[in-house]
């Protein structure tokens, strides 16, 4: 069956709709149960948890993706692949693992400024091992382009770990509340181990070591490693300085703000790590790349700009919605991060790219820009400006990264349409 980038987006719709309605629903819950101080006091956990995301596991799921399509008719190559990552996975998360589990209290303090808050980094210890092999599962998933059984595995684990979520926020509050996080992205593996059972065999997963494949896969925990070192730092800055300038109220205005920002733009993005990057991964002539760019920037743009447009207008209604009237002086903050939404998304496109050639100089040039403007304007801006001047930051940030991606894949496509000549 052929295979789109709009078909792509259609099977992950429902499943995106799950999770945002999930993350939303959870963000509700905190705003109305404790308040802009409790979401304020969660930021930096909730960065903690993205972080895990990419690299519990050692970060190699972009990796994965990428080989499981490149060896799709290889099996061969693909047995040494799953099983090299398999080890690499296990290692890693056994590391980070003991990291969080023996530095449980300087961690607790560091992110919620307040003691008593080591028992929730000892579980997310345990916990991290889920998250890691979820994504592991969901990374073969979309290597294989397999959207309906990346949905439903998505959709499944995340009911669940709602349920989850509430029985701990209910029985446990802030604290059980904040485990409750950590819950919903680690129980995917469940229905995905269920879905992949009826097309591998367990015994591909058996962790061995295969140097050529680790090499290849360890480009990616490059990648994955510079990105946990860069953003999320430059966003936990942010916060330190909006809290020593203005208050925690401002940084739980910002952190909602960016919540919003982040359900809906995975309904945009969803359909990119299971159709770009294995697309990509497999794409050699500069001229389809340039049209399968194209494609993709011209269903992104105007998608993006159609909803954000649609939620700047709705924008006192969602605020109500989604969290509560002491949220309402958010609206200041909409158009800024709106558009800088629509610069964000759009310069993914070139990022994805990036990440299935495994270009691992380029991949940190643009992290490392991404962290100089981010942090750079925000030094600027928050102490004149605060929650607004964080949201300021954002959109100059991405406005110049989408301008030097574009500028960048240009050059890129000249000197392929005009090679050097032989000396």
């Amino acid at each position: 069956m052929k295979k789109s980038l709009g078909s792509t987006t259609i099977w992950t719709a429902s499943s995106t709709l799950v999770k945002i309605l999930v993350g939303l629903l959870v963000v509700k819950l905190l705003a109305v149960a404790f308040g802009t101080e409790g979401v304020g006091r969660a930021a930096n956990y909730m960065t903690l948890l993205t972080v895990l995301g990419v690299f519990a596991g050692g970060g190699i799921f972009n990796g994965v993706t990428k080989y499981v399509a490149e060896y799709e008719q290889n099996p061969t190559q693909l047995q040494s692949v799953l099983a090299t990552s398999s080890l690499i996975i296990v290692l890693f998360s056994a590391l980070v693992g003991i990291l969080l589990f023996g530095l449980a209290v300087p961690i607790a303090d560091f992110l919620f400024a307040e003691n008593g808050y080591q028992t929730v980094i000892r579980v997310l210890a345990v916990l991290q091992f889920g998250i890691a092999l979820s994504n592991y599962l969901l990374a073969i998933l979309r290597g294989q382009r397999n959207a309906k059984a990346n949905a439903l595995s998505i959709i499944i684990g995340s009911l669940l770990g709602m349920l989850l979520f509430l029985l701990a926020q209910y029985y446990l509050g802030y604290q059980g509340a904040l485990i409750g996080l950590a819950l919903i992205p680690a129980l995917t593996f469940l229905p995905a181990i269920v879905v992949l059972k009826k097309s591998f065999s367990l015994r591909l997963f058996k962790p061995q070591f295969e140097s050529q494949q680790a090499q290849k896969l360890l480009k990616f925990s490059g990648m994955v490693l510079i990105t946990a070192i860069t953003l999320p730092v430059a966003y936990i800055v942010m916060r330190d300085r909006l809290l020593e300038f203005y208050s925690l109220h401002d940084v739980g205005l910002w952190q909602g703000v960016s919540k919003i920002s982040d359900a809906y733009l995975q309904f945009i993005t969803a359909a990119f790590s299971v159709y770009l990057l294995p697309t990509f991964a497999k794409l050699n002539d500069p001229r389809q790349i340039r049209l399968e760019v194209g494609k993709a920037l011209k269903f992104v743009l105007p998608t993006v700009l159609l909803v954000s447009l649609a939620i700047y207008l709705l924008r006192e209604l969602v605020i109500r919605i989604l969290f509560s009237e002491q949220f309402l002086p958010m609206e200041n903050l909409f158009i800024w991060q709106l558009l800088g939404d629509v610069f964000k998304v759009s310069a993914y496109v070139f990022g994805y790219l990036i990440v299935a050639k495994a270009a691992l100089k380029l991949y940190v040039l643009a992290e490392i820009s991404q962290f100089i403007l981010l942090l750079g304007t925000s030094y600027w801006l928050i102490p004149l400006n605060g929650a607004v001047g964080a949201t300021q930051s954002y959109l100059i940030t991405y406005f110049s990264y989408f301008m030097l991606c574009a500028i960048g894949f240009a050059l890129y496509l000249k000197r392929a349409d005009h090679p050097p000549t032989p000396q």
